[in-house]
């Protein structure tokens, strides 16, 4: 069994974020692939906390204060992750929903590198134009 850690941080984007994690959950894995998911709100008061809970009760949901901003969101959401020790982690910007088979393609090119510890970065692309930014 493969775990895959996606790691996310939000403030007061109940929508972006819910349309992101509607897009992650959407995902099809590879065979004996689990996800978890750990969503750093730092602070929001949109009720974005609430909507989660009650849409995707397997987030696991860390509130903050609303100091971190994205970066040492991300770092909170690393240090809980990295207690299970995952196989993978995946670093996911809150206003980014997937295309089908994102994760599936990234895991694939993790699998084929011959380095260890290799880094994959997916690109992004305008929902309205389709062209890549």
């Amino acid at each position: 069994m493969r775990t895959v850690s996606a790691l996310i941080t939000c403030h007061n984007r109940r929508a972006k974020t819910m349309a992101c994690l509607r897009g992650l959950f959407e995902q099809s894995l590879p065979p004996e692939t689990t996800l978890a998911v750990y969503l750093v709100d730092d602070g929001s008061t949109d009720g974005t906390s609430e909507d989660v809970h009650s849409t995707y009760p397997a987030v696991s949901i860390i509130p903050a204060d609303g100091t971190l901003y994205w970066c040492e969101g991300m770092r909170l959401a690393w240090s809980h992750a990295s207690k299970v020790e995952p196989d993978a982690y995946f670093l996911l910007n809150d206003d980014t929903v997937l295309c089908p088979g994102a994760l599936s393609s990234l895991l694939a090119i993790a699998e084929s590198s011959s380095s260890t510890g290799c880094v994959v970065v997916g690109s992004c692309r305008d929902a309205v134009t389709g062209s890549h930014t």
